[in-house]
């Protein structure tokens, strides 16, 4: 693709650019509209419109074609991650939360994988194909394969447990689902209103989440690992696109083990602060540079472990703000809006391409970043800790602070399980309530 476009410039860091402007573009209506129209319509819609511009890159010629792409697809882009976010939220249990936003975070790093594999198969097998280059058909391929899967969310996202049309969910299960709710204090999503939204940043939340949420992300410092492999000239096509799928497999792993532990000990900063702690590591091994081969590599894999800390930024969260569902759905959209603005000029300017492999600034940058993402953690900490005790909150059932009054225990949940099934489903009734209670 490089060398059929002459993409010898910025222009690959350009791509990323105009990507984030659409993505800062498309942030607030996205947002507007996911609170408006459930997610089920509009997740699905966005995804098949995304299927066919994807395709729609096979046919570029020039990297000013590319380019209007990719800021179509920001645009599109814009209200995936955060819907599915609040989504994932408002279902699970604090038993339960890590594992599920490491498992839907995860499934980047698989994505990336695979299409490592994927793009080394294409490229052997099809390029040339009909007379179009592998990676043109690689983006054919991504595109016919979304459409499907996008076509089933119609039919199979739940939405929320207050307003659910999933068909695979009948009244009996969706009370026990709101009722998990209740005990863990979590409230339902609501509606966005002015005074709502700017009562939000009356807080302290938006301005210490917000810096976390983009240091975190900025921190991905390991995104350019095929770029050293290729300037090696010893690796093939098809090497370079697989090697670093190493990296992916150890972010899953890390992602996985991370989130269970953190399920396991009702804890989400100590995973989270292993996982800096590691890019730490690996950005000041590359920052020296003049290390052996081994070194580097390790360097670049140890901070694929990184990855595993932001779905449990995003479980704390929604754990410590589960008192404003507001707070829980806006705030992640505004994280990915304030990241879209740093990529309008951060890859040109921390990583310009005639600095590549080496990235005399990049490297050196990210490590004390890394470090000043350890203190926001701890300040983290203790602004909840203190919230709690102003507000004279109490602790739950699951370790999670609470109002008083929206105080639940597991028998109160199971005797209004009892109280809300009709006489006729005796069966039914009994069998939720001991669910309620021992589960």
């Amino acid at each position: 693709m490089q060398e059929e476009l002459s993409l010898y410039g910025n222009e690959l860091s350009l791509f990323s650019t105009f990507f984030s402007v659409g993505y800062f573009l498309g942030s607030v209506p996205s947002q507007i509209l996911i609170n408006r129209i459930r997610p089920s319509l509009v997740i699905p819609s966005i995804e098949i419109i995304w299927s066919a511009v994807t395709m729609a890159t096979a046919g570029c010629h020039n990297a000013r074609s590319i380019y209007g792409v990719r800021l179509i697809m920001g645009f599109l882009e814009a209200s995936i991650f955060p819907s599915f976010s609040h989504i994932i939220g408002s279902w699970y249990t604090p038993e339960e939360l890590g594992k599920r936003y490491s498992l839907f975070y995860m499934a980047q790093p698989l994505a990336n994988m695979f299409s490592g594999y994927i793009q080394a198969g294409v490229y052997t097998s099809m390029n040339g194909l009909a007379g179009l280059s592998g990676w043109r058909w690689l983006f054919i391929i991504d595109g016919v394969v979304s459409i499907p899967v996008a076509a089933y969310g119609f039919i199979a996202l739940p939405d929320y447990p207050t307003k659910c049309h999933a068909f695979y969910l009948n009244e009996r299960e969706l009370l026990i689902a709101n009722m998990r709710m209740d005990r863990t204090g979590r409230k339902p999503p609501v509606k966005i209103t002015l005074q709502s939204f700017l009562s939000m940043w009356k807080t302290w939340r938006p301005y210490l989440f917000l810096p976390l949420y983009n240091l975190d992300l900025l921190t991905f410092y390991f995104l350019y690992f095929n770029l050293w492999l290729k300037s090696l000239k010893i690796y093939s096509v098809q090497e370079i696109n697989v090697i670093p799928t190493g990296g992916y497999a150890i972010a899953l792993v890390s992602g996985y083990v991370l989130g269970s532990i953190s399920d396991a000990i009702g804890m989400r900063w100590p995973g989270w602060i292993f996982a800096v702690c590691c890019k730490f590591v690996g950005s000041t091994i590359l920052a020296v540079w003049d290390v052996g081969f081994h070194a580097k590599m390790f360097g670049f894999m140890i901070g694929y472990i990184g990855y595993a800390g932001f779905p449990l930024l995003l479980t704390w969260a929604s754990e410590a703000f589960q008192d404003d569902p507001q707070s829980r759905g806006v705030l992640v959209g505004w994280g990915n809006t304030i990241n879209m603005i740093f990529g309008f000029w951060w890859a040109v300017v921390v990583y310009p391409a005639e600095q590549a492999p080496t990235y005399t600034v990049g490297y050196k940058l990210i490590a004390p970043m890394a470090g000043l993402e350890l203190v926001l953690i701890g300040l983290f900490y203790y602004m909840i800790k203190r919230e709690q005790k102003l507000k004279g909150m109490v602790t739950n059932d699951y370790g999670l602070a609470v109002e008083k009054e929206d105080l639940v225990d597991k028998l109160e949940c199971g005797k209004d399980v009892e109280t809300n099934t009709s006489d006729d489903k005796k069966e039914t009734k009994t069998e939720v309530k001991q669910i309620s209670v021992f589960e």
